[in-house]
């Protein structure tokens, strides 16, 4: 499981490197994965250090490269 996940957070990292800062539905859509495993995959980078979180918009954050 933790290889599909390191996979799709490469997608995730692919996808905003491309794309530039982006809600996770828009992320979601974009790779097509499923939300659960888009989610993991955010988390894994954050945990990483490799995503910045903007959480100005309460119920919509937006997930961005850190530079």
């Amino acid at each position: 499981m933790s290889e599909i996940i390191g996979e799709t957070a490469g997608k995730v990292w692919q996808f905003l490197k491309t794309n530039g800062p982006a809600p996770a539905k828009k992320i979601e859509k974009g790779i097509g994965e499923n939300s659960a495993l888009t989610n993991q995959a955010i988390g894994w980078l954050a945990r990483e250090g490799k995503v910045a979180v903007d959480r100005t918009q309460k119920n919509n954050p937006i997930y961005a490269l850190r530079e």
